[in-house]
């Protein structure tokens, strides 16, 4: 092999059989090669990741650069890569590789709306349909292959042809909880120089074809269902099956701002003509401006958005599409740039409908009168219309001005929805915005409250900041923070793993956080930024408004996960919101996020389920069968949390469904799920609602006079969390062999994991473990005892052990108290169950370097199961034993039916999360 290699990846021209093939519009990002396909999407191909023997990323990315046409990344450790788009391909150069990298890694998302029409092809599979229902199994391929091709409904196509030593993986991840499928490239690399070259295009359909998707109401032109409009007289007989349904509801009485009449009196509440809460019995209540109990009961989005889809570009897919001059002309995207883009279907069966044109405020007003007495009483997130709703008296919620990069025009890159806290440009720009567009609506009591941001990437903030490289003043702060830290710079060498010759080149340089001494500075930078963001918000909000209530940053639950920003943000909100999509509610997570908090009210601001099978509507959030079951899971949720004396409402995201071919401003891949209240035939979805209502009169009983509430019997939305377990474990009795025997080990009884300890797969299949453990100075010992009907068939190795039969053990020796995300210090240890070569295999996750476990599993007489014993090195586990040492554990038992792909997992004591979130791991304790 020459110092450099050459491999070259074909796309495109050499596996486009149609007479018309097209350049995909390549363009470099700080996220890596960003691939516009037109009607086929915008795809995002990550930039190389090394990846050494065991699949686990060695040497990870510290610094980025991208121009349009050309993007170097930095590695830990002096490795680089050069990448430059010209004529169609794009060329890497990788230098300075590590003899611990042995393959290079890419990966691209593919957009779920490819289940429906779309599909792929890997070598000589033949073209495979995406599937519209979840897999049993996830990896919908795994081998290696010299192409791979994507398709979509159009036939319109892509690509990639690369070596036949590459190992190629598309995976379903609804496994995971994620509408969304996954593409991943494994390619050999050598040490030291290599160049590879990709080249991408497109091809056309041969026949140029019309598909139908979408008919003349917006609806799916495939699909059949209960109440699909097919007329013009189908849409008016909507209209009169919801004026029934309303006048046939029943709500109790409420005063002008929905609050219960007579509460405030009784609950000892205060009036002050605005929103805010108030504590009373230990129960956290939100006020309205007359002094009663309210609980929110809000929609998101109340006014069009997501119902305009992008139409430029697909036009042919549309059984209709209106002239742009004429009387659907408002159905058409009001903003100049959009306005022959994107279109409403929805606006244009209003418009059918009413006869006449569009008006956005006079509908709002409409809107109000519809859901009102549906019980709704607040416009949730993303809610125009302040002027429509002060008329009408009905209460909403604001956001701060705040939009990146629109507004302050100075956002942090690859840190989503942050500016800068230490920069004084943007706080200055900030005061202005707060001048302009908070102060005159500061005596208005219909606002609820203010929204920091929405979905911000909180937890990445200790992994951007210290790959910066210019003087953006966050860094300069770090670098301060260090400087006053270890006073030398050889200090800050010996605990950053670093070779820097002054603190000035820190700033730079992206800086690797690997040791445990980095891990930790960067926690404390962490609070010492969030703690400026927030105080720097608070401070110049009420420098404008005194009166109304600051409501959080509408988390997602895995950035929640966090003590310090919930303990941080508890410091300065009024109350703090989280995007809670779920089944079931986990009462513990909840509670955990309200003691971080210190106590903080909490707001539920987005969520909903969706009905695929009766909406023609692929995707949204977590799933249901029907329309009734939709409604049966919104009254469990709603009714759950009136439940809890912490939360103070909820707002279901959205009031309208979004487009069937996805929300206009995702571009060809946007959102398409079943999210509204309301269909786009303007129609209620009335199984749905007639549920919701029930909810909804029946929240004031169950907050305030006690009365029980709804649970819906169906196992996925039980919300359950175990307890915690402990298992002791004793002192190993002498030398211990690794044999599989249990003759040197102690007399103490086994822990089972039994059968109804499933938290992953369809149902347990007989499976089951009995496990002992037990230690000395050097390693932890582990003997299992497994019954299943399929034994020891794994054929993974490395940070994919955990695919087939095996087990898979989680350990933590700091703060073992605390939960929420992994820390530096965690190990996942995989153990599995399947011989190579005579031989089991182990590989420790998030261990800086590799370590060998001694291992042997033993086959039972009967052919129904194993018995797996391991030795793991404390070394390993990364802290020396004592004594009496408590520990954070558990332990999985993993089954696959095939050796290749795991079908179900049981934990002994937590959930499928414990991969990400230490909070159910049991505990483990070194006796004496």
């Amino acid at each position: 092999m020459s110092p450099t290699m050459r491999i070259a990846l074909w796309v495109g021209a050499l596996g486009c059989l149609s007479p018309v093939c097209l350049a995909a519009d390549l363009s470099f990002t700080n996220d890596g090669l960003q691939i516009d396909a037109g009607s086929m999407g915008v795809f995002t191909l990550t930039y190389p990741a090394l990846v050494g023997e065991d699949g686990q990323t060695v040497h990870p990315a510290i610094e980025k650069s991208a121009e349009a046409d050309r993007a170097r990344v930095r590695y830990e450790g002096g490795a680089s890569a050069e990448l430059e788009i010209r004529a169609g391909e794009v060329t890497t150069r990788l230098s300075g590789v590590p003899e611990s990298a042995h393959s290079v890694r890419m990966e691209m998302l593919i957009d779920f709306g490819y289940a429906q029409g779309g599909s792929w092809r890997i070598g000589d599979t033949g073209a495979m349909p995406f599937p519209q229902a979840q897999p049993e199994l996830p990896f919908l391929h795994q081998g290696h292959a010299g192409e791979f091709e994507l398709t979509n409904f159009e036939d319109r196509s892509l690509s990639l042809r690369v070596p036949e030593s590459c190992y190629q993986e598309l995976q379903d991840n609804r496994e995971w909880g994620w509408k969304i499928f996954a593409w991943s490239l494994l390619m050999p690399c050598e040490p030291g120089d290599s160049v590879y070259t990709v080249g991408i295009a497109q091809s056309e359909p041969v026949d140029g074809a019309r598909v139908i998707v979408v008919d003349q109401y917006g609806q799916d032109a495939q699909a059949e269902y209960p109440g699909k409009v097919h007329s013009d007289e189908d849409l008016r007989a909507g209209e009169e099956a919801e004026r029934a349904f309303t006048e046939a509801l029943s709500l109790p009485d409420l005063d002008p701002y929905g609050g219960l009449p007579g509460s405030g009196t009784e609950l000892g509440l205060t009036a002050t003509g605005f929103f805010h809460v108030e504590q009373v019995d230990g129960q956290w209540t939100l006020v309205d401006p007359v002094g009663n109990a309210y609980f929110l009961l809000g929609l998101c989005a109340f006014g069009p958005c997501d119902d305009y889809t992008t139409i430029e570009g697909r036009e042919s897919i549309y059984e209709w599409l209106p002239p742009y001059e004429g009387e659907f002309q408002t159905a058409y995207h009001p903003q100049s740039y959009w306005s022959r883009r994107a279109f409403s279907f929805y606006l244009a069966n209003v418009i059918r409908k009413e006869g006449q044109p569009f008006d956005v405020e006079a509908w709002r007003a409409r809107m109000i009168e519809r859901v009102r007495p549906w019980g709704f009483n607040a416009a949730g997130a993303f809610s125009c219309g302040a002027e429509t709703y002060r008329a009408a008296g009905f209460p909403y919620v604001a956001h701060l001005p705040l939009q990146l990069p629109w507004t302050l025009e100075r956002p942090l890159e690859g840190l989503r929805g942050f500016f800068d806290p230490f920069d004084t440009i943007t706080a200055a720009r900030i005061d202005e915005l707060f001048a302009e567009q908070v102060a005159p609506a500061a005596d208005d009591p219909l606002i609820i409250g203010y929204y920091l941001e929405n979905e911000q990437a909180c937890e990445d903030i200790p992994r951007v900041i210290p790959q910066l490289t210019g003087d953006e003043p966050c860094k300069l702060e770090l670098v301060a923070m260090l400087r006053e830290r270890y006073q030398t710079v050889e200090d800050f060498n010996a605990a950053w793993g670093m070779d820097a010759k002054s603190f000035d080149e820190l700033t730079g340089q992206g800086l690797p956080v690997a040791t445990v001494s980095a891990a930790a500075d960067m926690r404390d930078y962490t609070e010492r930024f969030l703690d400026r963001y927030y105080s720097l918000l608070t401070t110049t909000f009420r420098k404008y408004d005194t009166n109304h209530m600051l409501i959080g940053n509408r988390w997602q639950p895995g950035t929640a996960n966090d003590e310090t920003l919930v303990r941080v943000a508890g410091q300065y909100m009024d109350v703090i919101s989280v995007n809670y999509y779920t089944y079931g509610l986990d009462v513990g997570f909840l509670e955990r996020l309200y003691a971080w908090s210190g106590g903080r009210p909490m707001l539920l601001s987005e969520w909903h389920y969706c009905s695929p099978s009766d909406t023609g509507l692929p995707g949204g959030g977590p799933e249901v069968s029907s329309q009734r079951e939709r409604g049966l899971a919104y009254r469990n949720y709603v009714e759950q949390a009136a439940a809890m004396g912490f939360i103070v409402g909820s707002e279901w995201f959205t009031l309208i469904d979004q487009a069937r071919t996805g929300r206009f401003f995702q571009g060809y891949t946007g959102e398409n799920g079943n999210t509204g209240v309301i269909s786009v035939t303007d129609t209620p979805w009335f199984d749905f609602l007639e549920e919701a209502v029930r909810a909804h009169a029946a929240t004031y009983e169950i907050r305030h006079r006690g009365r029980e509430p709804f649970r819906y019997e169906d196992p996925k939305f039980a919300g359950r969390s175990g307890g915690t377990k402990t298992v002791h474990v004793p002192r190993a009795p002498g030398l211990m062999t690794i044999d599989g025997s249990r003759n040197d080990w102690p007399g103490t009884p086994p822990s089972l994991i039994s059968q109804d300890r499933l938290v992953q797969g369809a149902d347990a299949g007989g499976v089951e473990m009995a496990f002992r453990m037990c230690w000395d100075d050097q390693h932890l010992y582990l003997i299992a005892d497994v019954a299943d009907s399929t034994p020891m068939r794994n054929e993974h190795e490395g940070a994919d052990l955990w695919q087939g039969d095996g087990l898979e053990l989680f350990l933590g020796h700091e703060q073992v108290d605390d939960p929420g995300q992994l820390l530096f210090s965690d190990r996942q240890v995989l153990i599995g169950a399947g011989l190579a070569n005579g031989e089991a295999r182990t590989h420790v996750m998030r261990a800086p370097e590799a370590y060998d476990c001694e291992v042997t599993v033993v086959p039972a007489a009967d052919g129904t199961g194993y018995t797996l014993e391991v030795a793991i090195p404390f070394s390993a586990l990364g802290f020396e034993p004592q004594p009496g040492q408590k520990l954070l554990f558990d332990l999985a038992v993993n089954d696959s039916l095939d050796g290749v792909h795991r079908v179900r997992q049981l934990m002994w004591n937590g959930s499928a999360r414990n991969s990400s979130d230490r909070t159910y791991w049991g505990r483990a304790t070194l006796a004496e």
